[in-house]
């Protein structure tokens, strides 16, 4: 009687602690999750005839239009330039600029390569990541890489052809710059904000952090990018182009608390692409401060060890799509660096709350965003329905945001055991 009294009480131990258990689950989900990939992100455009929509209406006829001297932005002083996508070019010149050599070339052979460029800088990235957060169980590297394949937004970038998956390889030589304390990692994030503006914030974690090295190098970088790379189109980009497409749209596809609070004010901005009106980009601009005064708040002061840079590097790039005035569903394939930052940090030290966070922001940025896209292809008509789905992809990014700063916050409370065990 005395022996069962005092003895230690059985920790209760789930399914998921059993190592064949997981394996079979991993098998389960990843067979048909890479199937399916192969086929969306490298068989169909590969050998079925596929066509970059964005990659060669825009990227491509910007850089024929660089090579015979004319203006790229030529669309926007016609059409105007108040979403980011379609025939019209709305990014910094010098993206056009690096494609001229592929003017004139086979559109297969230029699909065929974009492709295989998409699909190397994922893998790129994953290995990356995986390198940065010291991932050597190979369950959860799986995991994680099903979790990327997975996301809606990936094969959405590959079925454009557009240049965020790009800027998501070059967001992972960042972080493993930024976790291991070195400074040219400010290369890659320097020329990722040149070719596209969307990651401008992340350079303000840097000033903040007084990584001055690595904020030089990233200044040097996308200077020289911008110098060289059609600098007679930089002004007209800055000056004109650049304010109308950060002025905003109400459109589905914006993501950001902008684009919900334009739906608010003019709700026809839903279907049809308008400007937003004056009242909502004042509130836009006070939320973006808001967002980012808030995550240094909790931020606090630079982190001194590699899991904690880490969280850092999730929480200033998951403000980033509530801080841009626009944040188009294939822009979110950035925030790939957070969850995997996040999954890691919640499996390790087994917070749920915040795996839970992560979990239910990739289901509404991807399958109910997706949903959403499907009944409004089908001509489904309910608009209370489709309005309620097109704010679930801003309660995704925010649940992201959220899931970073309680990491941030329960590390920094040396609650983390893999922040104390960290080199």
């Amino acid at each position: 009687m005395i022996g069962e009294l005092t003895s230690t009480p059985r920790t209760r131990r789930s399914a998921l602690d059993n190592r064949r258990f997981r394996t079979v689950l991993l098998a389960i989900a990843g067979i048909p999750i890479v199937a399916t990939y192969l086929w969306q992100a490298l068989i169909q455009p590969i050998f079925l005839g596929g066509y970059l929509g964005d990659f060669q209406e825009s990227y491509m006829r910007a850089a024929t239009r660089i090579a015979n001297g004319q203006d790229p932005y030529d669309l926007c002083a016609t059409i105007g330039c108040l979403e980011p996508t379609g025939p019209q070019y709305v990014m910094p010149p010098v993206l056009a600029w690096l494609l001229q050599p592929l003017v004139g070339v086979d559109a297969h052979l230029i699909t065929v390569g974009a492709v295989v460029v998409l699909n190397a800088s994922l893998g790129l990235f994953v290995w990356l990541t995986l390198k940065a957060l010291k991932v050597d169980d190979w369950q959860l590297a799986v995991l994680l890489v099903l979790i990327a394949l997975a996301f809606e937004p990936v094969v959405g970038n590959v079925d454009e052809g557009q240049v965020n998956l790009v800027l998501l390889a070059l967001s992972g030589v960042w972080l493993l710059a930024w976790v291991d304390d070195r400074w040219w990692g400010g290369a890659a994030l320097g020329a990722a904000i040149a070719i596209k503006l969307i990651q401008g914030p992340v350079a303000l974690l840097v000033f903040w952090a007084r990584r001055w090295r690595m904020f030089a190098a990233a200044a040097a970088a996308g200077l020289v990018l911008w110098l060289v790379g059609a600098p007679q189109y930089l002004l007209e980009y800055l000056f004109k182009v650049l304010p109308s497409v950060s002025a905003g749209t109400g459109l589905f596809e914006n993501h950001s608390p902008g684009g919900t609070i334009t739906r608010l004010f003019d709700p026809n901005t839903f279907i049809s692409v308008r400007g937003s009106p004056f009242a909502a980009r004042v509130l836009t601009a006070l939320i973006a401060v808001a967002v980012l005064v808030f995550t240094f708040r909790v931020l606090r002061r630079p982190a001194v060890t590699p899991m904690g840079r880490s969280l850092e590097a999730a929480a200033i790039v998951a403000a980033t799509p509530l801080i841009a005035s626009y944040s188009w569903g294939t822009h979110l394939v950035l925030l790939l660096l957070p969850m995997f930052v996040l999954v890691v940090w919640a499996m390790r030290r087994r917070d749920w709350p915040v795996l839970a966070l992560v979990s239910c922001a990739w289901l509404l940025i991807g399958p109910v965003h997706k949903l959403m896209q499907a009944l409004l292809v089908s001509g489904y008509s309910n608009l209370v329905v489709l309005r309620v789905l097109a704010e679930f992809g801003v309660v995704g990014i925010a649940a992201i945001w959220v899931a970073s700063l309680v990491a941030v916050r329960r590390s920094a409370n040396g609650l983390d055991p893999a922040h104390e065990n960290s080199p």
